[in-house]
This record gives structure tokens, C-alpha cells and sequence, in this order.
């Protein structure tokens, strides 16, 4: 995925280009697609960053001086402070916005404003009964500012508290506000072309999809996780595959994660005491997490993978209805091997299509894996001296190994 200064200067080649007439605007357009950004696309700028760190410390340094002197102002005055603050912030950014079209920062620090007054207002006249509901109130008076101006860091900040109250509800009830956020947070993705918000977005719906299915298997005791998902987030895995594979402006970054997701994914498959576990406690047919799993996989399959996603549909089938606990060896090995296999087709295709994330994230998956089986199965301080020493010279000739195909090319 490149970073934004890359993505500033494509689109300013890609300009050239078009002015040029070396490539008419369309071909210009699906050529900056590819990578998470458009023609139109404006950017973060250096001075926009900087503009906004100069008023995030400015708000840090006004914090720490009401902080210091909080308990001597009077409840009255400090009620009001908070107020004042929160008006003069968000008014002049709407003014700002309405007038050039500009005032994302100090809609971002009013966004904190806000925030810090619902929650100290609480603090001085004991309202905190139920803490998340400080975060919900918060999460939802950032929706109309998001939506009217568009701003991305207000988006980002918005999904980050409603993640915050979500993680903080779920205890108690089951978050059904959240897609209203999870939609609020894509739709200024989409509208932007910012690819990094909108992964953000489909990373907090799984985490969302994950604690609604705990309540699925909620007890007395309230939510509950249960091996059921582990099925659903492997279905989730393939699914986020199959949406990396087609082109679009938001899954350009997307198919750089999708290998390090992978081995999050498998590792923990690769022990058999893993497997114990989940093959002695998988529910059959009954299991929420499968149907939900299958759910996934068909979406997967109908976006392009038809092979995979039955294939992964077959594989939770199969240990749904039967696998049993002696079977832990033979998954645990056919685990490690398909993660080997992966890892070397990761390399292949760094080394192919001089792609250096996907050829290290294969290296380090191996080197890994490697860690993993000797501590399992020999241990030792010695020993795993040597294997560090080993993965440690592999790393160097491998590094030097990319720097002189780089340089041969």
C-alpha cells in the first residue's frame, strides 16, 4: 500500500501524463484506482498535517492548564468553560466550512471538545451511572458533523469512539446502534477515496459481526465466546480475500494485509492443543458460528473465489459433524503444512512480481513457524540460541539477496 506522499506524487505524474497526452483521463483514473486514490483526490498535504498536530498540541497544552487548575474553578464556571469551548470550536469550523470550505481541524478538536465535556460534566454532577453511554452520546454528536463536512480524521475519530462504546456495551446489551457509525465512517470513505478508513470500517464490522454473535450464545451470564468462532472468522477471512482480490479504490492496500491476516489466522491451528480444543467443543450442526461461517463463504464464492470458499466450506462441514479430538495430530500437521506451502507461494510471488512485503511477510512466516515447531517440540536455551542465530543469517542473506535482484532490474 503506498503512502500518502507516494500517492501525492503518482497523482501529480498521473496529471502530467493526462496534460500530455501520453493517457486519456479514464485509463488515468483506473491506473491511481489500483492504488487506494483519483484524479480528484486532493490528499493530506504537509501543511494540513502540520497545521493539525500545531492545534492537537495547543489542545493538549490548553487540557493540562484547565487540568491544573480544575478543582479551585467553581462548578458553575467550569460548566460553562466546557460549553464555550465546545460552541467557539465546532462554530468556527462549521463557519470556516461553510465559508471556504475548509475547518476539518477544528472540527476535529471540537470532536474532542465535545467530548471532554460530556465526560468531566458527568464526573461534577454524578451522572455516570452507565459509563457508555458518555461514549454513545459522544459517537452520535459527531455523526452530523461527519456527515456535513466530510472529514476524514472526524470519520476516523467518530469510529474510534463508536468502537470504544461498543467494546463497553456489549457486556451489558448488544450493540445495535453500531452499523449507524460503521455507515457514517464507509460513506465518508467512499466519498473521499480514503482507503485506509474505509479497512479501518470493515475491520470494526468483524469485530461488530464477532460480539452479535456472542449473544447468539449468550447464557444467563451474559455473551459468550465459544469455538463457533473461529469457524465465522475464518468465513470472514476468505470473504476479505475474495473483496481484496477485485479492483477497486479501497481494496488497493487491502491484498498487502491480507497474508499477514492469513498466518494471524493459521497459527493458532498449527498446535495440537488448539485443535483439542476446538474439535472437542465445535457444535455440529447447531453451531451459530458455522451457519454464519457458510453465510461468508457463499458471499465469498459469488464475489469470485468459487474454488476456496467451498473448499473452506467443506473443511468447517467436515469438522462441524466429524471431527473428534484424536484427529487434533492430523489437522495440527495439514496446518503446518499449508502455512509452509502458502508462505513459499507468498515468496514465489514477491520474487515474480517484485512485491517486498509479500516476500518478507512469506520469510517471516517460515521463520516463524520454524520458532513455533522447536519450542513445541525440543525447547532448550542453547538450542533456540542456535535457531535465532540461524533465522538471523537466513534474514540478512535474504535482505541481501532483494537488495541485488533491486539492483539487477
Amino acid at each position: 500500500m503506498l503512502g500518502w506522499m507516494r500517492k501525492n506524487l503518482l497523482r501529480r505524474e498521473t496529471r502530467r501524463w493526462v496534460d500530455e497526452g501520453l493517457v486519456e483521463p479514464f485509463q488515468a483514473e483506473r491506473i491511481l484506482n489500483r492504488y487506494g486514490t483519483s484524479l480528484n483526490d486532493t490528499g493530506p498535504s504537509a501543511l494540513g498535517l502540520l497545521t493539525g498536530l500545531a492545534g492537537l498540541f495547543a489542545g493538549l497544552a490548553l487540557l493540562l492548564l484547565v487540568s491544573a487548575n480544575w478543582e479551585q474553578l467553581p462548578r458553575l464556571a467550569r460548566f460553562a468553560g466546557l460549553v464555550t469551548l465546545t460552541a467557539v470550536l465546532n462554530g468556527w469550523g462549521v463557519l470556516r466550512l461553510a465559508r471556504a470550505g475548509s475547518g476539518g481541524g477544528l472540527l476535529f478538536l471540537g470532536g474532542f471538545a465535545y467530548g471532554a465535556s460530556i465526560m468531566l460534566t458527568g464526573q461534577m454532577y454524578h451522572l455516570g451511572e452507565h459509563f457508555p453511554n458518555g461514549l454513545l452520546l459522544w459517537a452520535l454528536g459527531l455523526v452530523p458533523l461527519t456527515l456535513l463536512s466530510g472529514g476524514r480524521l472526524l470519520a476516523l475519530q467518530g469510529l474510534a469512539v463508536a468502537v470504544a462504546w461498543m467494546l463497553l456495551e456489549y457486556r451489558f446489551a448488544a450493540p445495535w446502534l453500531m452499523p449507524l457509525f460503521l455507515a457514517v465512517a464507509f460513506w465518508v470513505a467512499w466519498r473521499r477515496r480514503v482507503a485506509g478508513l474505509a479497512l479501518a470500517t470493515l475491520a470494526a464490522t468483524a469485530l461488530w459481526l464477532n460480539l452479535m454473535l456472542a449473544w447468539v450464545y449468550a447464557t444467563d451470564f451474559g455473551p459468550q465466546a465459544q469455538e463457533g468462532m473461529i469457524s465465522f472468522n475464518l468465513g470472514l477471512l476468505v470473504l476479505a480475500g475474495a473483496l481484496a482480490a477485485r479492483p477497486a479504490w479501497w481494496s488497493a492496500g487491502a491484498g498487502n494485509w491480507m497474508p499477514r491476516l492469513t498466518v494471524l489466522a493459521i497459527l493458532p491451528f498449527t498446535f495440537v492443543d488448539g485443535w483439542e480444543h476446538y474439535l472437542a467443543y465445535a457444535w455440529t450442526w447447531l453451531d451459530p458460528g458455522l451457519w454464519a461461517a457458510l453465510v461468508a463463504l457463499l458471499a465469498a464464492a459469488l464475489l469470485g473465489w468459487p474454488l476456496v470458499a467451498p473448499a473452506v466450506a467443506a473443511l468447517l462441514i467436515a469438522v462441524h459433524t466429524g471431527g473428534v479430538p484424536d484427529q487434533a495430530l492430523v489437522w495440527a500437521v495439514a496446518s503446518n503444512l499449508l502455512l509452509l506451502l502458502l508462505a513459499m507461494h507468498w515468496m514465489r510471488r514477491g520474487l515474480l512480481e517484485g512485491e517486498g512485503g509479500l516476500y518478507v511477510t512469506g520469510l517471516v512466516a517460515i521463520l516463524i513457524l520454524a520458532l513455533l515447531r522447536y519450542l513445541d517440540l525440543i525447547g532448550g536455551y542453547l538450542g533456540a540460541a542456535g535457531l535465532f542465530l540461524g533465522m538471523a543469517a537466513l534474514l540478512f542473506v535474504a535482505g541481501r539477496y532483494w537488495r541485488r535482484r533491486e539492483a539487477d532490474s
